[in-house]
């Protein structure tokens, strides 16, 4: 199964302080892991290591063009002394993105997919950088990749890809405390909310 990321991270934040901005018209339903949060169909909030974490499906792209949308600018008018992270992940169709925010300023910011970059903003994090001690691929998955005739610029986009694919898994550190493939999601309880049926 493919581990979908929908992450907006607020450090030092907690669910009672979005309430107003990002629950209106939602109502708690049962307290979840963050197993259940792979393909989020409503809003999904919680604490963890000090940190405010929303998972929405929408919610991270208010993050990652030229321009912060609407609640994107909401949340970072109401945490102007935090550091924000929004997280984008999908396995499923090859797409990541990333933002970084610290003190209202974006520092950087990274969309793309296999096939493109979309957008970026900003110097690259020090999680953007290949860890010497994980290859993305070892030298026989290289050859193998030239023996399926693929040419360097195609192999050199597929390693560009996955370390950039990579990136939020790694920052997910920042604000959880490990890398996502550290992580028990089970240790990581969230609110599952709903929509309130209207009347």
């Amino acid at each position: 199964m493919a581990w979908n990321k929908y992450y907006v991270f607020v450090k030092g934040a907690g669910v009672k302080d979005v309430e107003a901005l990002l629950m209106q018209d939602l109502a708690p339903e049962k307290v979840v892991s963050l197993f259940d949060t792979n393909k989020p169909q409503t809003l999904f909030a919680g604490e963890y290591n000090g940190c405010l974490i929303l998972v929405e499906k929408d919610l991270p792209f208010e993050f990652l063009g030229a321009g912060l949308a609407a609640k994107a600018r909401a949340l970072v008018a109401l945490f102007p002394e935090a550091e924000i992270g929004a997280l984008l992940q999908n396995a499923s169709v090859g797409q990541y993105g990333y933002t970084v925010i610290k003190e209202g300023k974006r520092i950087r910011t990274k969309h793309g997919s296999e096939e493109e970059v979309f957008f970026e903003f900003g110097t690259p994090l020090e999680e953007e950088q290949e860890c010497p001690d994980e290859p993305l691929f070892e030298e026989e998955e290289l050859e193998e990749m030239r023996e399926d005739g693929l040419s360097e610029k195609e192999i050199r986009e597929i390693i560009r890809f996955e370390r950039e694919f990579r990136v939020p898994g790694k920052l997910v550190k920042r604000y959880l405390g490990v890398v996502f493939n550290e992580l028990d999601p089970a240790t990581v309880k969230l609110m599952q909310y709903r929509r309130v049926e209207e009347l």
